[in-house]
């Protein structure tokens, strides 16, 4: 299935360790805080039990939204789409 993982987590140091997991689940940053990628059932349930183990659930948020795929090839991408490069946060 495609996803779409938007946080907003105000520690330097969680956000780039979130980051850093989402890479290693495959995914690829489309916004600054913002991943998208394919991924099936059992690794998104690996994936909420890593975000779970790093997020503080009392001033950040995920947000994991399933996209199916007819769904992705209709979106709409306004300016360069992709990131050149990593930011630093």
């Amino acid at each position: 299935m495609k996803i779409i993982v938007v946080y907003d987590i105000s520690d330097n140091g969680k956000r780039n360790k979130l980051a850093n997991e989402l890479k290693k689940f495959g995914l690829y940053r489309i916004q600054r805080s913002a991943f998208e990628g394919d991924i099936d059932s059992q690794r998104v349930k690996n994936l909420i039990r890593v975000i779970n183990g790093i997020v503080d659930i009392k001033t950040d948020i995920v947000h994991i939204i399933p996209l199916g795929i007819r769904d992705w090839e209709r979106r709409i991408v306004i300016g360069k789409e992709g990131v050149v490069g990593e930011w630093l946060v």
